[in-house]
């Protein structure tokens, strides 16, 4: 098989990967999962305040190892949109990260 033809099926199959399996967040620690409740509580109430908690309680935990630099970062970028003012947005991921532990 050429090189070319390779790749061509590899990248078929790791689409059907994502179509049949979806391309959700992974599982997550439990830690993530409690911080994710308490983003979504800030982004449906569109606190600012609320918001600077979670992501204080995120930097914390992180340095304790409890979360992952992943893990981190995923709550991160949801804080950065909810703060441009994309509460919805924001409120939505959120809602899928935590929807994605859902165990089918």
């Amino acid at each position: 098989m050429a090189p070319d033809w390779r790749r061509f099926v590899a990248s078929w199959l790791l689409s059907l990967c994502f179509i049949i399996y979806g391309c959700g967040y992974p599982e997550v620690s439990s830690t993530t999962y409690e911080l994710s409740q308490a983003l979504y509580s800030a982004c449906n109430r569109r606190s600012d305040e609320q918001l600077l908690k979670v992501f204080e309680v995120m930097n914390s935990k992180r340095a304790a190892g409890e979360i992952s630099d992943r893990e981190f970062e995923w709550l991160r970028a949801i804080i950065e949109q909810a703060r441009a003012g994309e509460w919805g947005d924001a409120q939505a991921e959120v809602r899928n990260l935590m929807n994605d532990q859902v165990k089918h």
